[in-house]
Order: structure tokens, then sequence, then C-alpha cells
């Protein structure tokens, strides 16, 4: 492999998080820190005869349903809990509502729902089935064959009974606190393709080992098939996820896992591509209430499933004064007007850039100054 070849391919790479990932870093976690909650170290505690708790049903008289009610004054989060069974598919899960104070020895998840089309139902213990698509099938599945007792995991998609707008609500105004609070976070890129096994065992054994210090920039010292096993692996879809803002800045304790149980730490990856550093300040944004004029601009081309996230997902990060309450009964104009609302006074350009997130056509824009 020739130098220009070498340096054609690090530019390549240097472009790629350069233009997305250095931003991210530089704006928003470097901005952030945030310590360990207290009593981190406690587990929760397992039992295969404790089941879901004996809260009413949250669909009176629907036998199908697994979800019982959550007691939302408590701040309570449901939880799944995955039993190793003698293969992976022999595996079996219940739901255990708990208060989010008292159970810290649990696994947040990052990763993409993907394919709507593709799903299958599972059996959840205590009655009911719930439908999953098949790349979180893929992880629990990856989960059960490496386990070898119960695990405790909090997964958006089904952890949250997606049906009910008012839990909806009330759990994802509580998702950096979920993250915060989890004992461990992992992030799900899929099953293994395009080489990601070869990228992956290279992050996780190399790490900063591939580049070397070369004057003010740096010398790649890896052939170009692991170069391009790289560019795929960071051009996932999970990437491009806008909760990642939040579940990574919030989280503790990363892994990322990839494949056939590939996986390597956060702070790893950290050092080789995103060249991170965390702040001790933790309050950057509580000082700068306007920081999420930053945030948009930064994120407006992230993708969601749900145009609203985009918005929920930045004013987690925003400050009290200036952050909106998330309400998926609302519509995305009635989001656009709400957090018009926590910023008056800004100029157009600031709500042309919601707008353009939110996906609301000019007519149905107004302006301070139109009023």
């Amino acid at each position: 492999m020739t130098s220009t070849d070498t340096d054609l391919e690090l530019k390549y790479l240097a472009k790629r998080f350069t233009e997305d990932r250095q931003i991210l870093s530089r704006r928003v976690l470097e901005a952030m820190g945030y310590p360990k909650g207290p009593n981190w170290d406690r587990s929760l505690p397992i039992s295969r005869t404790s089941r879901p708790s004996n809260a009413e049903p949250e669909t009176a008289g629907d036998s199908a349903s697994p979800y019982s009610r959550l007691n939302l004054k408590a701040r309570q989060i449901r939880l799944l809990e995955l039993n190793p069974g003698k293969n992976p598919d022999d595996m079996s899960l219940y739901f255990r509502c708990i208060e989010l104070s008292d159970c810290t020895q649990y696994t947040a998840l990052s990763y993409t729902w993907g394919d709507e089309k593709a799903t299958r139902n599972v059996s959840v213990g205590g009655g009911g089935t719930i439908k999953i698509r098949e790349n979180l099938w893929s992880f629990l599945r990856l989960q059960s064959s490496i386990i070898s007792k119960p695990a405790f995991f909090w997964i958006d998609a089904i952890c949250i009974n997606q049906s009910n707008v008012h839990e909806r609500n009330h759990q994802v105004n509580m998702m950096k606190h979920i993250y915060a609070n989890a004992f461990k976070v992992y992030i799900w890129l899929g099953l293994e393709a395009d080489n990601s096994d070869l990228a992956m065992d290279f992050i996780a054994t190399k790490g900063t080992q591939g580049l070397r210090r070369r004057g003010p920039g740096f010398q790649a010292i890896w052939p170009r098939h692991v170069g391009k096993a790289l560019k795929d692996l960071c051009e996932r879809a999970y990437w491009r996820r806008m909760w990642i803002i939040q579940e990574i800045v919030h989280a503790n304790n990363i892994t990322v896992w990839c494949g056939g149980a590939k996986s390597f730490r956060w702070q790893v990856f950290e050092s080789l591509y995103l060249t991170l550093k965390t702040l001790e300040e933790t309050s950057w944004f509580a000082h700068h209430p306007h920081a999420i004029r930053v945030l948009i601009d930064i994120f407006r081309d992230w993708q969601c499933t749900d145009i609203r996230d985009k918005v929920f997902a930045l004013v987690s990060m925003a400050s009290h004064e200036t952050a909106i309450v998330p309400d998926y009964s609302k519509s995305a104009l009635d989001v656009y007007r709400a957090v018009q609302e926590r910023h008056d006074g800004e100029k157009h350009e600031f709500y042309n850039m919601l707008s353009q997130i939110l996906a609301i056509p000019q007519r149905d824009l107004t302006f301070e100054t139109d009023l």
C-alpha cells in the first residue's frame, strides 16, 4: 500500500468523522459530563419466580396484553427480564415494573428499531405477546447465548407501551435519567455485514494503536481493506439516529456490540475516531439557555422514526427554563409552537430550522413580528 493510498484513505475517514462526529463531540459531549449516580453498585434483585407486578393490565380485560400499568407518579419504569435457555431461541422474557430509584443494575439499549415490516411475535411471561422487529430479536438472541443468569434490560420499543400516549410521554421525559442510571448501556449496531467483524476486532484489539502522530496530522497503519471495513461500520444507520445524542451523553458505561459477540468499550472508539474528552463542567447547557439553537443546527438532518422525537431529543439537553415536556398527543405544529413560546424573541432563522426538522410548511409558521 503506497503512502498516497494511505493518505487518501485517511483523508476519507477524517472527512467523515470531522464533519459529523467531531461536531457532536465538541459541541455536545465535551460540553457535558455526567457522574455516576448514587448507589450505582446496587443489584436489582434477581428472582425467577418474581414476575410482573400485580398492577392492573394496561387494557382491562385484554388477556393478550403483557403490559401492567406503570405508577407514573412513583417514576416507575418497566424492565425486560431475559432468562437464557439451553439454546438462544429458548429464552424466556418477563416484564417487571420497578421504581427508577430502586433499580440500577440494568442495561439500557441504544439501537435502531429497523425494518417495521420484519417483525415476529414473542411471548412474555405472565400472559400475552409482544411484536418485536428482527434487529431487536437478533440482539436478544445474542445476549441469550452469552449470559448464564437472568439479565435486565431497558429497551424503549418494548419497555414503553407505545400504544399508551400518557405512558409514552412520561417515559420519554425520563429517558435521560434512565440512561444516566443504567449500570451499563449497550450500543447495538446489528448483525455482521461488510466485514464488520474485522472492523470490530481491529477497534477492540488495537484502538488508538491504529493511528500514530506525524506532525499536525496522523498516519494510518492499517491496510486498505481494514479502512473500508471501518468506514462501512461507521456508516451504519445507527449513527444517523437522533436519540443517540442523549443516550450517549447521559450514559456512564458504554459497550458497542455488532455481529456475533463482537464488542468493545466506547472509550476505545472515542480514542480512535472521536478524540473526545469529557469536561468536569456538568452545567454548560444550564448557563447557555439558547444552546438548543446550536443543537438544532447540528442535528436537523439526523433521523427519527417520529419527527417530533427530533425536538424531544434535543430539548432533553436544553436548560430547564427552555425545555418542553414531551407530549405525543400534540401535532408537529403544536410542538413547534411550544418551542416557540419557550424561545420568545428568536430570529426567523431559528424558527425556519425548527420547521425544517418538523416538516412544517412555511405557510403554517408564525413569528413574533407577525403577531
